[in-house]
């Protein structure tokens, strides 16, 4: 008689599913809004530099209308509170990147300041819940912003077109309260009431409820 216990077999190799990750997700009832502020905010500072000759600024001028991506989800009064705050923050990455150029073009210095300058970007909009597209835009801006041919004499007007486009992505964002001014108020209470009948009428069992 065998005293030879048995050998346990092959854990069970757990997979992971990938299909929550690869699942597309349903697009937001507002997708079209920050495209067509874009468009707004982009163009006529854009039209303004090509009628003038002057092309090579549009990066300045496009660091101040992207902006206008910004915010579409929130009312109106925080929304006002939320684009000005990232014009600003969009100015101050800008600057520095800018004054970096000016001082040195030695790319290790300029990685490492793009480096800082996205982790504080990342930090701030956390902080501050600023919402989708977060601090991808800000980055993005400052980071072509250091490898940008530049002077210190140059910065002060490269930041002034900033602010003006700036300004203006402001303006094309808080446009439509002049049309609907509750109506992210509106929108907001519709989505939670029909979230609320689908899960009645479900019980619960719905795709997502769980």
């Amino acid at each position: 008689m065998s005293s030879a216990t048995p050998t346990p077999g092959p854990s069970p190799v757990r997979r992971l599913s990938l299909a929550g990750v690869l699942r597309l997700r349903r697009p937001s009832e507002i997708w079209f809004k920050p495209a067509l502020s874009s468009v707004a905010a982009v163009a006529p500072p854009n039209l303004l530099l090509l009628a003038f000759g002057r092309l090579d600024l549009a990066m300045y001028t496009m660091a101040g209308s992207l902006c206008a991506l910004y915010a579409h989800n929130r009312p109106y009064a925080a929304r006002a509170r939320t684009l000005a705050w990232v014009v600003l923050g969009m100015l101050g990455g800008v600057a520095v990147a800018l004054v970096t150029a000016s001082l040195t073009r030695d790319a290790v210095v300029l990685v490492t300041v793009g480096a800082l300058l996205a982790a504080v970007q990342k930090a701030l909009c956390d902080a501050g819940r600023v919402g989708p597209p977060g601090n991808v835009i800000l980055t993005f801006i400052s980071s072509a912003a250091l490898f940008a041919p530049q002077t210190l004499a140059q910065i002060p007007g490269h930041l002034a077109l900033a602010a003006a486009a700036g300004v203006w992505a402001w303006l094309v964002g808080m446009a439509p309260a002049l049309v609907r001014p509750h109506g992210p108020e509106r929108r907001a209470t519709a989505q939670a009431l029909n979230a609320a009948a689908a899960y009645a009428a479900t019980r619960g069992t719905g795709d997502g409820h769980a």
